[in-house]
């Protein structure tokens, strides 16, 4: 991909052209303040998205409503804040992109949809409507090129074209003309106060996914009755009200890229209006969608989040240098479902952006060591470099990557994969970085590289408690399973349900063995402090291969018969199997931290012996901290 590509070729969008055809889609960031207004991580952040490269940047979940929730998303319902718009207008703008704005009802789209849709008065939908016109005059005046309306994920004008909670008997319920007679009014309000100064692009679920609910063809019919008032169609899918569906709206990795295409792909051909369509497209299906004139535009948050150099890397045909993004929906879990500010699995730095100061060479050099090189020693190497330091990898073994060569291996972790490809690609081929493999790190070898400060990353120890058969064929660790070190039996009992454990049992079932997992918790509160939205679409997948649970039970023991679990009451009883496999956590290593602590002052552990909880967002957050202070 270069600049001859086919996405970087303009299109205009109204009367408003956009550089290239790749939209930066909107999403709550929870970067503002209480009240809405600017804050500077938002306004560093939005910096950050418009440097991308992309045409569009859009700014996500802004509320029209006149009195704020105290949720931390943008107003754009109180004139006192359209000083705050114009900031941020300004800051994309600054890049040459599309400044647009997705414009939602923070207070109706939380109320039940039955109640919005029948219980509102004809005087309560008037003013929700001038609501939704007021706030994209804001929007305009303030200097914004675009705005979105959210007609999609079950929020306002959805819950009004809805047969399911629809149910009123007056002009806006009943019929499909009915239904329709909200969002037509809703957008011809919103052109009689902004005419065509500012473009309008129409967000809408072609399918909700659920029976009941609208489908394809209807939905379809109602895009053609707004075309005329609308710039441009958005095509997402899916509810944000049922749970189950929610990894239909944020596609993890376990789910295939493009989910949207097909439904996209009739809007194009059946409208008049140039189509955008999102959900989990990368750059290179994002080419080759455009370029088959299946859509006009493509929508992404997670690639940007995840480098937000990619679109301009691709740009300059240097796609090989973008950091991929491993769809593990940290950002989002945050923001759906924590409430907390987003955050990037594999970019420590968005969201974070005035917490540390720009990353350039420093005028000194020093001498960095980095013992082990998986994804925190790899991180703290590719920071370290960038501030001009003489970096050495320690890697005992025989290859760069550590824990992320097992969390990477199932054929459903193709994203993990590609990070991990080019973790250990941007390491080896930086001149500031020398990786000495297969050598265990001493005292004596360290220090003999001078030092200025140590960094330790080697990781965490498995917790592998001692069974009768330990040892023997019988009992394995998931690790070495993953790897394909030691055979596994065709009844297996995988012994723990986070994340590592179940991806493991996945595999396993995909590959033809019968597998049961058994863990201490309730079956209910699986994946509870993990990653939700990903966790929902495993557990679906899981039921689908068969996998069947066992909760509220122990491991005591293994036989040659099978494993003994015991219940909260002391009951005990033999589950058959020819495998069991231990997936129950690891423990941060400390022993070299504590090693080199006396050789040198400078010794800072990164990653999974720094902290607790093993995830790659630990791992790349303690390195790139430590490495931005060193």
């Amino acid at each position: 991909m270069n600049k001859k590509s086919n996405i970087f070729k303009p299109i205009q969008i109204g009367n408003v052209i956009s550089k290239n055809r790749i939209e930066v889609s909107p999403a709550g960031a929870f970067l503002c303040g209480r009240d809405g207004g600017n804050t500077p991580e938002y306004l560093a952040y939005v910096k950050s998205l418009a440097k991308s490269g992309a045409g569009i940047v859009t700014l996500g979940v802004s509320s029209i409503d006149e009195q704020s929730s105290g949720v931390p998303i943008t107003n754009v319902g109180n004139s006192l804040y359209i000083a705050d718009l114009m900031d941020l207008a300004e800051v994309i703008h600054r890049y040459d992109a599309l400044a647009s704005i997705e414009l939602v009802s923070g207070q109706y789209m939380i109320m039940p949809p039955e109640v919005v849709a029948t219980k509102s008065s004809k005087e309560e939908i008037k003013h929700l409507i001038e609501l939704y016109a007021n706030a994209a005059e804001r929007c305009m005046i303030a200097g914004f090129d675009m705005i979105m309306i959210h007609g999609g994920h079950g929020n306002v004008p959805a819950m009004f074209f809805s047969r399911k909670h629809n149910h009123r008997t007056d002009e806006y319920g009943g019929s499909f003309e009915n239904r329709c007679r909200f969002g037509e009014e809703l957008l011809s309000a919103i052109r009689e106060k902004v005419g065509n100064r500012i473009a309008i692009e129409y967000r809408i679920s072609g399918e909700e996914l659920l029976e009941g609910y609208s489908e394809l063809e209807e939905t379809l019919a109602y895009a053609k009755k707004i075309q005329d008032k609308v710039d441009i169609m958005h095509v997402s899918r899916g509810l944000l009200e049922e749970e189950s569906l929610l990894p239909y709206l944020f596609q993890p990795t376990y789910f295939p890229r493009a989910m949207n295409l097909e439904a996209a792909k009739r809007f194009k051909k059946e409208l008049n209006i140039p189509v955008s369509v999102v959900g989990s497209f990368d750059l290179e299906t994002a080419e080759e969608v455009v370029s088959n004139g299946d859509v006009d535009i493509v929508a992404m948050m997670r690639n940007i989040l995840a480098d937000t150099d990619c679109v301009t890397n691709a740009y300059k045909g240097k796609s090989d240098e973008t950091r991929p993004c491993v769809r593990c929906n940290t950002c989002i879990n945050r923001t759906h479902t924590q409430f907390v500010r987003l955050r990037c699995a594999v970019n420590p730095l968005i969201g974070r952006e005035t917490q540390f100061p720009e990353l350039r060479e420093e005028v000194h050099s020093k001498n960095i060591v980095i013992i082990g090189g998986g994804p925190a020693g790899l991180e703290a190497a590719r920071v370290s470099a960038k501030r001009g330091y003489n970096v050495t990898i320690f890697e005992k073994n025989s290859e760069l990557g550590g824990a992320l060569r097992m969390a990477s291996i199932a054929p459903f972790k193709k994203d993990m994969q590609r990070y991990l490809d080019w973790s250990i690609r941007s390491v080896m081929k930086n001149p500031k970085i020398k990786v000495k493999l297969n050598t265990f790190a001493t005292v004596d070898n360290v220090m003999a590289e001078k030092p200025d400060a140590v960094l330790v990353g080697v990781g965490a120890k498995p917790i592998i408690p001692k069974f009768t058969l330990s040892g023997t064929e019988k009992v394995a660790w998931v690790g070495d399973v993953e790897l394909k070190k030691v055979p596994v039996g065709q009844d297996v009992v995988m012994v723990g349900a986070g994340f590592t454990g179940l991806e493991a049992a996945l595999t396993l079932a995909q590959e033809g063995k019968n597998v049961k997992v058994i863990d201490m918790i309730p079956e209910d509160k699986i994946g509870a402090d993990g990653i939700q939205i990903s966790m929902i679409a495993l557990k679906e997948l899981l039921k689908e291969a068969g996998i069947t649970f066992e909760c509220e039970v122990k491991l005591s023991d293994v036989t040659e018969e099978g494993a003994i679990v015991e219940d909260k009451d002391g009951n005990k009883k033999v589950i058959k199997c020819d495998t069991v496999i231990l997936s129950l956590g690891v423990r941060a290593d400390k022993a070299q931290v504590d090693m080199f602590k006396d050789a040198l002052y400078e010794v800072y552990p990164i990653g999974d012996c720094a902290t607790k909880g093993g995830t790659l967002w630990n791992a790349t957050k303690t390195a790139f901290n430590v490495a931005m202070e060193i």
